[in-house]
Parts: C-alpha cells; structure tokens; sequence
C-alpha cells in the first residue's frame, strides 16, 4: 500500500485512535537559532543563520544566509555541512585572485542551471532546494517494492499494441541514460580536484553549486602556489564513519572504488541488478555509496543486511536520503553495544530486531512534536511493521515533546532520546 493511500486511511480514523481530541495536535513553535544551535552555528565569519528557525514537527528548517549564497539545511547534520562548506569558500575568497575563481564559479553555476535544476536569479545566491521534508521515510519499503515489480512485470508480460522486444528496448534505453547521468554527474572528478577538497575538508560530491564550481576551476589552473591558499579552521571535522569514507574518496581512484564497492554489494547478495540499480541511483553519490557499504560490513552476523541497500535506493529527496544515511548510522552504533538480530525489510527507515525480540527502529530526528503529520507517519508506519515482537522501541536522534512521548507510549512505544549523545560511537 503507497504511503498516499495509508495517509489518506489514517486521517479517516477517529481521533481516538491517536489518544487525543479532534484537533488537538502541537503546533512546533519558531524558534531562535541560538535555541537549538551554538553559538558558533548561529553566526561567524560571511554567515548567519536566518530568524526564526521553522520545524515540521521532526525537523528543524535551517537557512544559512551568506555572501556567497543563502544555503537551506533541512536539520541540525545538514546544517553542519553547509557551514563546513560556507567555510571552505570563506578560505578560497581569502586567497589572492580569488575574485578570478569567485566569478568562474558564478559562470559555472550559470551554464550548469538547467543540469542541476537549480531555479536562481543570481547563481551565486543559489538556493539548492526547498525541504519537501521525510514523509515517505516513514512508509513502507516492501509494498512499494512489489507494486513496482508488478508494474515492470505487467509491462514486460501483458498482450500490448507494442511488442516486447519494444518494451525491453525502452526499458534498456532508461537504464543507459542513468548511467550515462551518473557518470557524467560523480565519475569525473580528477586528482586534482579530489587533493583541493582534502585540502578544504568538504565533501567532493557536495551538492553545493557555487562550491563545486570554485574547486573545478581552482583545479583547473592548479593555482595551490600562486593563489597562497590560508588555511581556517572549517568547524567540526568529520569523524567516524564519515571520516574513513572521505579518506578513501580523496585517497583513491573513483574507479577503484567503485569496483571495491560492486565485489561488496555482490558479496552482500545483491543481484545483479540490484547492484546496477544501487550504482547508478542519482541520490546515492559516491559518498553516501561508500558509508551505506560501509554501514553494511559494520554489521557482519545480522541477517538481511542488505535491505538497508535496498531501502536507501528508493529515496527520493536530498534530504531524505541523508535523514536514512544518519539514521543507518545510528544502528549501526546501536548493534556495537546491543547485538541486533535482523534488518526488516517492511519500513523504509532503518528498523531491527534485537535479540530479545524488541522490535528497535532508528530516526535521526532533530525533535518529535505531536503534530497531525507525525500522527500519519506513525500510523503508516505501523503498518509495516511485524506484530509478533515481544516490545517496540523507538531511538531518536534528538528530543521528544512530552506530549510526543505520551503519545507514541499510549500507542506501545518505548522511547529514547538524544540516541547522538547516548548510543555509543
């Protein structure tokens, strides 16, 4: 069942169902920035983070205003990056000449516009998207997956006007467009630039615009001498997980490393092509690639690893992928501390059995409010998963509302809080 129709049955259901009266959801409340940030995060050197900061009652809707452009970040990790990246342009305008490289990447930008459907006036003040938030995280991975197999089936199989050999031959068309998209969009990333991003500490495969263009042509004209880069401090460095993925991503020949991830995914039991499906996913960079595969070895000895591979490649926004990559992460730190049994492949979000037949499931969430939208999300959630366990626990990120807490207990949750600070690293 599509998370459009769950959502449309849940709000059907009387508001009994839910534990409170008709209407009576929270309403997230604007916030300060300084309320949820250091003060470090909420203005520094070229940056602020705009007032009031928004929520949708999971998440809190961040925008970096910044001379180099106004940045959302749609959570508190995605915040981090973008002030790592304001960071890194604020080190190359401190360079001599870097009115050349500024205004190159403006260009870049420009050219680049109906390639990365960026919607801009000035491309320097590109904003890279509007958060469509994470509803269908909360859904349900294995119904969608059977309807679309059922599609293609349907399609490959039923008397058509069109004869099969057509269909096939469409169906291999699109698959060779994604991967001609893939490689032209993550593939060609030389040494040069790969040595300027460690340099910086960013991400090579950031979708940051203005950012990309910069290093493409600060690599181009090798200006590493002549330009006299000074280096900043750039905030909080990766660590981790995300530390040991750049360090093979700056280090290493994209070739390499995707042949190094293909012989894994294939090890972890992917079909063939399923592993094709995985590579050529536009949302799964080779990045996200390298810290899902990561992910996946960390937790040798649990069944059915790989559906977390399956999960992550039918994602559908920038900010739902990296909600389901930290979330990952955050089971993955889980199972070092309490063994974890099996990966579920009913929800989309990461979701586990333990050993003592707890049903565990994983959101890195800023804050839980009550909101008629969560109401849905947890209903639809439900739905996906076994009945049969003996408790449910959910682990979140950051804080739950009381009224939150309430609720999801009246409906048989076990929560725990602030998972980032408490789970182990």
């Amino acid at each position: 069942m599509r998370i459009g129709l769950i959502l449309a049955i849940t709000a059907g259901f009387s508001s009994a169902a839910f534990g409170q009266l008709p209407g009576d959801f929270e309403t997230p409340p604007d916030e300060a920035p300084a309320a949820s940030l250091a003060a470090s995060e909420v203005s520094g050197p070229g940056f602020n983070v705009q007032d009031p900061v928004h929520d949708d009652g999971l998440m809190h809707h961040y925008f970096v205003e910044s001379r180099f452009g106004n940045f959302p970040a749609y959570g508190h990790a995605a915040l981090t990056t973008r002030l790592r990246e304001v960071a890194a342009l604020q080190v190359i305008a401190n360079t001599r000449g870097s009115d050349v490289v500024l205004r190159a990447a403006e260009r870049g930008v420009k050219e680049n516009i109906n390639t990365v459907g960026q919607v801009v006036t000035n491309p320097v003040k590109t904003v890279l998207g509007i958060p469509k938030g994470i509803g269908h995280l909360l859904g349900g991975y294995r119904a969608e997956a059977q309807e679309a197999g059922a599609r293609a089936s349907a399609a490959i199989h039923s008397p058509s006007s069109a004869p099969q050999a057509g269909v096939t031959s469409r169906v291999t068309q699109e698959s060779g467009q994604l991967v001609k998209q893939y490689a032209d969009r993550y593939l060609g990333l030389s040494a040069a630039e790969r040595r300027w991003y460690a340099d910086l500490g960013v991400d090579p495969y950031t979708s940051n615009e203005v950012l990309r263009q910069a290093v493409k042509h600060l690599a181009k004209i090798d200006a590493a001498a002549s330009l006299g880069l000074r280096f900043a401090p750039l905030g909080i460095p990766f660590a981790g997980e995300a530390r040991r993925a750049l360090d093979a991503i700056y280090n290493e020949s994209p070739a390499v490393l995707r042949k190094r991830r293909r012989e894994a995914l294939t090890g972890f039991g992917l079909t063939a092509e399923e592993v094709k499906q995985f590579e050529n996913t536009m949302l799964l960079n080779p990045t996200r690639q390298t810290l899902l595969v990561n992910d996946v070895q960390a937790l040798a000895g649990v069944a059915d690893r790989a559906e977390l591979l399956r999960h992550a490649m039918l994602v559908t926004s920038e900010d739902e992928i990296e909600v389901f990559l930290h979330s990952t992460q955050l089971l993955v730190r889980s199972n070092t501390a309490r063994p974890l049994t099996r990966i579920l492949a009913g929800p989309r979000i990461p979701a586990a059995l333990g050993s003592d037949g707890h049903l565990l499931v994983f959101g890195a969430f800023d804050t839980v409010f009550w909101t008629r939208e969560v109401a849905g999300y947890t209903q639809a959630l439900l739905v996906t998963l076994p009945s049969a366990a003996t408790g449910r626990e959910a682990w979140i990120g950051g804080s739950v509302s009381p009224r939150a807490r309430t609720e999801l207990e009246h409906l048989g949750w076990t929560i725990h809080e602030h998972a980032e600070q408490t789970l182990p690293p």
